[in-house]
């Protein structure tokens, strides 16, 4: 069987793990349907760890429904608006609160959670939960009345599935692309699980007139699929080990079939309870990859099995005055030392004062391990088109930014007109 295949047969393995079945609710504790608009959904959850979110709104008991529009004096206005579902039909509840400019982040989200749990309350006064909760909820031991296996068929595995067309174009040129996705997941206190592939099918096509006045057209097609993996299990507040499983092929990349895998080890500093607000962790991995390639290599090569090591470095810190953002990764070919990659990232949001912050980004990376550059080289339409990567030894790029903010802090009304 062709290689470039390979892959498509391994998009359905996943779909093993799947049932068609749904969970039911129950009176332990209420399920909640979270309809976000661009807000912080991963710590909502990770605060408000009383009630189950659900991905599917028919077996909610609750949708709620967070909009934001901006203020006059350039905070905030968020409203939060809850639908009673099934048993609570026509229990609907609606609350307003203002974040004012110079809110960081932070605080911002803070403030959102907070609101949340106390429109909840309404709904949760004849869930056997209520007896945990007071003013402010008391973390104890996750019991079975917050979350039940046996209230959920589907064990924690949720799935996507994606398919787009795009298409542009003008008299004589355009471009049309396909993609489609899969994505199968279950995240626990212990394991996570995840699973990913993706196919991408990009056309560009020129309309040319030779010599004798015909047109004639030159297509330039450009494919992609690529298959990973990634299971976890966690040892304790600060360690978990698990594998990344890899998979790809590529016209752009001059790979027929690369496969890999790669045993890994990671270290959290902090508790990973505490990883929406502070986090530094330490992964190492070592891949086993065989690498077959669509055109010989600048090395003489036409297929390899090789041995690489890589070290993620990552600190993510989110605080009342902002948050700062870095990661250095690093790898090498075990055959050739020299044969390696650094990458460095930063990213830092800032509030000086009530009426100044900043933000500055920035990333570089040492590149000396391109071993699927092909021998012959790129034609220019390769290279104008990006059909194929190119030869570099280092990308970078930048960002700086800077507020000024002054006048009335008090000016909460919203005014959509116009």
């Amino acid at each position: 069987m062709d290689k470039k295949y390979i892959l498509a047969f391994l998009f359905f393995i996943p779909l093993f793990f799947t049932n068609n079945l749904y969970s039911q609710t129950s009176d332990a504790t209420l399920t909640v349907f979270l309809d976000c608009r661009n807000c912080s959904e991963t710590f909502i959850r990770s605060e408000i760890d009383f009630v189950n979110f659900v991905r599917d709104q028919s077996v909610a008991e609750v949708q709620l429904l967070i909009t934001a529009q901006r203020t006059g004096s350039g905070g905030r206005q968020f409203t939060l608006e809850f639908f009673g579902l099934a048993g609570f039909t026509g229990i609907d509840n609606k609350m307003l609160f203002i974040s004012p400019q110079d809110d960081t982040e932070e605080m911002r989200r803070n403030r959102l959670v907070k609101y949340i749990k106390l429109g909840l309350i309404n709904y949760l006064s004849n869930k056997d939960v209520i007896d945990q909760l007071e003013v402010k909820y008391t973390q104890g031991e996750k019991t079975e009345s917050v979350q039940s296996d046996r209230d959920d068929p589907w064990k924690g595995w949720n799935f996507n599935l994606g398919l787009s067309y795009n298409f542009s174009g003008e008299q004589r040129q355009g471009e049309n692309e396909t993609e489609t996705s899969f994505r199968a997941q279950q995240i626990t206190e212990l394991w996570k699980i995840r699973v990913e592939y993706e196919y991408s099918y990009n056309n560009r096509f020129f309309i040319r007139e030779n010599s004798q006045g015909q047109d004639s057209t030159a297509n330039f097609v450009r494919t992609e699929q690529r298959l990973a993996g990634l299971i976890g299990r966690s040892l304790s507040d600060h360690w978990t080990v698990g594998a990344y499983l890899n998979g790809e092929s590529s016209t752009q990349r001059n790979f027929d079939l690369r496969a890999g895998f790669a045993p890994t080890i990671e270290y959290s500093l902090f508790p990973y309870s505490e990883f929406v607000r502070r986090e530094i962790t330490f992964r190492y991995g070592i891949l086993a990859e065989q690498n077959d390639y669509t055109d010989q290599t600048i090395f003489r090569k036409d297929y390899e099995f090789l041995f690489r090591q890589n070290l993620n470095m990552t600190a993510n810190f989110t605080q009342p005055w902002g948050s700062i953002f870095g990661r250095i990764e690093a790898g090498a070919y075990m055959h050739d030392f020299s044969k390696n990659s650094l990458q460095l990232r930063l990213r830092i949001n800032m509030r000086v004062s009530r009426a100044i912050s900043f933000n500055v980004s920035g990333r570089y990376e040492r590149i000396n391990d391109q071993l699927s550059f092909p021998a012959q080289g790129l034609s220019e339409e390769e290279i104008l088109l990006n059909l194929r990567d190119q030869s570099t030894n280092f990308r970078y790029g930048g960002f700086f930014g800077i507020d000024f903010n002054f006048g009335s802090l008090y000016n909460n009304i919203v005014n959509p007109r116009l």
